[in-house]
């Protein structure tokens, strides 16, 4: 009897689950676990950050690559990660992350995580204004 070719399919996403501070410049890197079951694919990986609201996710920033998944007989677990630069098209404040595997149909999406990215405000480096002598004395 010859092999059995499943076709690809992709089970539930994980995401890290601690809170992350991030300012314009910096780079989050999203690590994602998912189950796969079938022959090996080619998919795009991609993550966002934005608001989770009743009319859906309002994305922000995103990132994305293509994850190259080899066949597995039996679900099996893959990790993978995807970074999103964080530029000034944020603002500061309280964001919430997802993932997906797939297109513009995705084959699997995570869960939101609510409030999970703080993007701090984008300060300038160390300044310094004026120089004054206050006191000067014979020691």
């Amino acid at each position: 009897m010859g092999a059995v070719y499943l076709p690809s399919q992709f089970g539930v996403m994980f995401l890290p689950l601690a809170n992350v501070q991030v300012k314009p410049g910096d780079k989050l890197r999203i690590t994602c676990r998912y189950s796969h079951i079938g022959q090996s694919d080619s998919q795009p990986l991609y993550a966002a950050i934005g608001n989770e609201g009743w009319a859906g996710f309002d994305e922000v920033l995103h990132g994305s690559k293509t994850i190259n998944v080899p066949e597995d007989t039996a679900w099996n677990y893959h990790e993978e990660y995807v970074d999103i630069s964080i530029t000034t098209a944020i603002s500061a404040g309280f964001y919430d992350l997802y993932a997906k595997i797939g297109g513009t149909f995705p084959k699997v999406i995570s869960q939101s995580l609510l409030d999970v990215v703080e993007v701090l405000p984008d300060t300038p480096e160390s300044e310094f204004g004026e120089i004054s002598i206050t006191n000067y004395a014979k020691v």
